[in-house]
């Protein structure tokens, strides 16, 4: 929304300044209108409107996810409303800025979102967002009202706390310890495959 509103305050200050007699030529007109457009939305950490953070290997999530990304897809062809980042994915990146930072254990007990200006949302509102990016923002209406609000939330929570035991059989605490131990033994094959490289170069280099 902010670059939204940079972009379109930038095209009226330009249009206001071309109904002057000292127009630019019309090229001159394009390529600043070009850079102020660019500029805008370098800002941005990611084309589309949300980053959904999910846990892919829970099977209610990946229903849910699987029909938020078709109907995406079937309504904004061409230029996707969401992103869809999965936690348990070995490219998972807890430091890149278009996941807000969020890790592994703090993504496992709570559904985020993050908004292309980094703006992070946690639970519920996630889902509203998502949904009203796919044109069923109606379905959450009802938890503007303070009351369903409330009772949303906490109905969230109490799920939230359970979903892995639910879903995988294993606690947050427990899937936490396995996604280290994977993510040590990664670690350890890479270090291996950049020690046999360096071997080889070394080697090459003395033949």
């Amino acid at each position: 929304m902010k670059s939204l509103i940079t972009v379109t305050f930038a095209i009226s200050r330009l249009s206001s300044a071309f109904t002057h007699s000292n127009l630019p030529p019309i090229k001159s007109r394009f390529m600043l209108l070009r850079s102020v457009v660019s500029n805008s939305l370098r800002d941005r950490l990611f084309p589309e409107e949300l980053n959904i953070l999910y846990d892919s290997k829970c099977n209610v999530c990946k229903l849910e996810i699987d029909f938020l990304r078709r109907r995406d897809q079937r309504l904004n062809r061409g230029q996707p409303k969401l992103k869809f980042t999965d936690l348990e994915s070995s490219q998972y990146n807890d430091q890149d800025p278009a996941n807000a930072f969020i890790d592994y254990e703090k993504g496992m007990k709570a559904m985020h979102g993050v908004k292309p200006d980094g703006k992070l949302m946690v639970g519920v509102p996630v889902f509203s967002e998502a949904y009203k990016q796919v044109g069923l923002g109606w379905l959450f209406s009802i938890t503007r009202v303070p009351v369903f609000s409330w009772l949303a939330d906490r109905g969230y929570d109490l799920f939230a706390k359970y979903r892995t035991v639910i879903t995988r059989g294993k606690s947050v605490d427990n899937l936490v310890e396995v996604y280290k131990e994977k993510r040590l033994l990664m670690k350890a094959q890479e270090d291996r495959v950049k020690i046999d490289c360096d071997a080889c170069k070394e080697k090459t280099a003395n033949v």
